[in-house]
Parts: C-alpha cells; sequence; structure tokens
C-alpha cells in the first residue's frame, strides 16, 4: 500500500523538474541579454505600388465564384517567385475591368445591392489610382444596364487616347454607355440592337459582333454622340463556323479565331472595320486529329506579331469552352504556327506580357497560374491568388 502512494508523487517531481527546466533553458534562450530586443513596428504601416506598373505584373480578375458580390482585381508580378502579390482592388457583383494606357489609372465598372445579394441596384464605375489602389471617383451609371456576365475585356474599352470609356449594356436589349473619363460624366447611350461587346475602331469608334456575322461600326462625336454608323456585311457563318468574341489586337487589326480552327483578321483602324482574308491554324494531320481552340480566354497578342492559342485534341461541337492541352503560337505576317507549349496541367485562360522578355500566364484547371517562358516552353513557376475558392478567368497584362 506505501509503494502505491510513493509512486504519484515520485512522477509529479519528475514532471516538475523538467517543466522547471524547459522554463529555465527557455528564459536563457530569449532573455534580453542573449539577442536584440525586436524594433517597434511603425503603425500604421502603409506601402504604395509604382505610379506604373511594371510590364511583368499582370491584372488577374478573380469573378469569386463562392462569394460572387465580391469580386476583385489581383495585381500580380508573375515574374517573382516571392512578394508576387502586390494588391487588389474590388470589383463587386460581375464587374468588368480596365486599367488605363495613357493615366496611372485603372477602371471597373461594378454592380452593388442595398442588402449585398438584393435590395436597390447600384452601377457604378470606380476609377482607382495605380499607387495607392484607393478609389479617386466613383462615377453613377444612372439606367442600372450594365451587362452582367462572367468577365469580358470587350465588355468595358477606352478609346480617343482613353478620353472616353464606352461600357456594354445588356438588358437583353443590347447598347454601349458612353462616359467621358476627363469630366467623369455619363454622356450617351448607343443602341447596337443584334449585336454584343465592343471593339475599338478608328480615332474616337467601336465596332461590334452581331449575330447575323456582320459587324456594325459606329464613330462618335466629342458629345459622345453617333456621328456615322456602318454596317460591315455578313463575313462569317455564325451557324457553321462562328467567331469566338475574344480576340488579340496586334497594330489595330483584331485577330478573331474561329470554332473549327481558322482565324479571320478585321482591320480596325480606320472608321469602319474591314475584314481580311481568313487564314487555317491547323495543318491537314490537325484537322484530321480535330484540333480546336477552346476555353475561356483563349487568345491573347504579343506586339512583335505572335498570337497565342489555347488548343485541344478531339474536338466536337460545343468543346469550344473544354480548354486546351497545348498553346499554340502563330506568326500573324507568315499565317504559320511557329511553336507549341505542352501545358503540365489543363488550361482555360491564358494572357502574354508584352515586354521584350515576354512571360506567358495560364490560367489552370486548379485555378491557379501557371508561368511558362514562351521560348523554351518551360513553366517557370505556378502562382496561387486564393486556392480553390478563386476563378481567374480573365487576366490583363500591362501594356
Amino acid at each position: 500500500m506505501v509503494s502505491k502512494k510513493i509512486r504519484p508523487v515520485s512522477a509529479l517531481s519528475s514532471a516538475l523538474s523538467s517543466t522547471l527546466f524547459s522554463a529555465l533553458l527557455l528564459c536563457s534562450v530569449f532573455s534580453p541579454t542573449s539577442q536584440a530586443e525586436l524594433p517597434n513596428d511603425t503603425v500604421p504601416n502603409v506601402l504604395t505600388l509604382p505610379e506604373t506598373h511594371p510590364e511583368s505584373w499582370l491584372y488577374v480578375q478573380d469573378m469569386n465564384f463562392w462569394g460572387m458580390t465580391e469580386g476583385k482585381v489581383i495585381i500580380l508580378d508573375i515574374a517573382s517567385n516571392t512578394r508576387n502579390y502586390k494588391g487588389q482592388v474590388s470589383t463587386g457583383f460581375f464587374g468588368s475591368f480596365i486599367p488605363s494606357t495613357e493615366r496611372n489609372e485603372m477602371y471597373s465598372a461594378e454592380t452593388y445591392y442595398a442588402r449585398g445579394t438584393r435590395g436597390a441596384r447600384t452601377d457604378v464605375l470606380s476609377v482607382w489610382d495605380n499607387a495607392t489602389l484607393s478609389v479617386k471617383k466613383e462615377i453613377e451609371l444612372p439606367h442600372k444596364k450594365r451587362a452582367q456576365t462572367v468577365s469580358e475585356k470587350n465588355a468595358t474599352q477606352l478609346i480617343d487616347n482613353d478620353k472616353y470609356m464606352l461600357v456594354f449594356n445588356f438588358t437583353p436589349a443590347t447598347s454601349v454607355s458612353v462616359i467621358d473619363m476627363l469630366e467623369h460624366k455619363v454622356l450617351n447611350d448607343v443602341d447596337i440592337p443584334g449585336c454584343s461587346l465592343i471593339y475599338p475602331s478608328g480615332k474616337r469608334g467601336f465596332s461590334t459582333l452581331c449575330a447575323d456575322g456582320s459587324m456594325l461600326s459606329i464613330q462618335l462625336d466629342e458629345q459622345g454622340k453617333v456621328a456615322s454608323e456602318t454596317r460591315v456585311p455578313s463575313f462569317f457563318n455564325v451557324d457553321e463556323d462562328p467567331l469566338f468574341e475574344k480576340y488579340a489586337r496586334i497594330n489595330n487589326v483584331g485577330y478573331f479565331p474561329t470554332f473549327h480552327g481558322y482565324m479571320q483578321p478585321v482591320d480596325l483602324s480606320g472608321p469602319v472595320a474591314k475584314p481580311q482574308e481568313k487564314w487555317d491554324l491547323l495543318s491537314a494531320s490537325e484537322r484530321e486529329q480535330n484540333w480546336r481552340p477552346g476555353g475561356w480566354q483563349i487568345i491573347s497578342g504579343h506586339p512583335d506579331g505572335r498570337v497565342f492559342v489555347l488548343m485541344h485534341k478531339d474536338g466536337v461541337n460545343g468543346s469550344h469552352k473544354d480548354g486546351g492541352t497545348e498553346v499554340w503560337v502563330y506568326d500573324t505576317k507568315q499565317h504559320k504556327k511557329i511553336k507549341t507549349i505542352p501545358l503540365e496541367t489543363h488550361g482555360i485562360s491564358l494572357e502574354v506580357t508584352k515586354g521584350d522578355e515576354a512571360l506567358l500566364a495560364v490560367t489552370n484547371a486548379k485555378m491557379m497560374l501557371d508561368v511558362y517562358n514562351p521560348k523554351s516552353a518551360k513553366l517557370e513557376r505556378t502562382l496561387s491568388i486564393g486556392g480553390d475558392n478563386a476563378n481567374p478567368f480573365t487576366l490583363t497584362a500591362v501594356e
């Protein structure tokens, strides 16, 4: 009986000794005499970005399907392995985004509801400062008809050296709002019945793709009113081989891939769009294997004349949203493929940066960004902007 009573006391004494020894060890390691005291933090400590964003930075629009009232655009340095997440701006519900090339600003057309997901609707065009990522100005879009779709680059465009902003509306009637970005006021709404999206054309105008395979080209006066309107005759068959509405723009020529693997260039330098001769993206053997473009943002262009297209094999009717396993690079001057970049993970969207040392970013099926070197076709890094909850469908390079 006595031995049974002694054992717990002995165990307790051993535990107390061990704890005391550990405490003394910690005190000696972290005592002020053995290590310098950490400096006090500066509060508040607010950093700013450069007013002009570098060419290796990318604007990554996250639709945030798990919380769609809280969309955002993340500013990401895709050339860096560390500290690549530079900041973010909010774009509300189904926002559309575009950076300025003339001013140190970014713009997003946004929608908000008084009760979060319901209640009175407010549409605004927010003007963001490049350096502070703060809102400089909100311009209310009064008619509450801004198109609410998965992010499209061509739903918001700048024209006339960024003096005017054009915002696509869909109710389902289609129109384009014209905003003076110097005076920060809405000037006009231009009806574009049967047509959709915005492709800048000429000095102060835009063209839009129409349901019958034609284009409508419109020029505006300084008050945002229609100065001229021209219907470009149908130049593609919407039933047999429709165009993707996404395009790459190089030297004012828009390159539109078709569902079946052709390239349709359109000269947008003048006030009226001029379709050019269509050319084939595929060789005879590739066409036998049914290689086709597919994905969300399927094409991107570089100022040197290269276009990058997301491609998949065994394409069928309806596979135009399936993404791709390879990126094919074309020389638009010679109308031929010059490189194939196999993807390590299935791709959904892509964008190429515009500098001399270009990088190719691909949104993969895991909703992360794979960054490839277009010259070597090697994967350099994979970046996360929020794990499985992110939806980085639209990528915009600094120009």
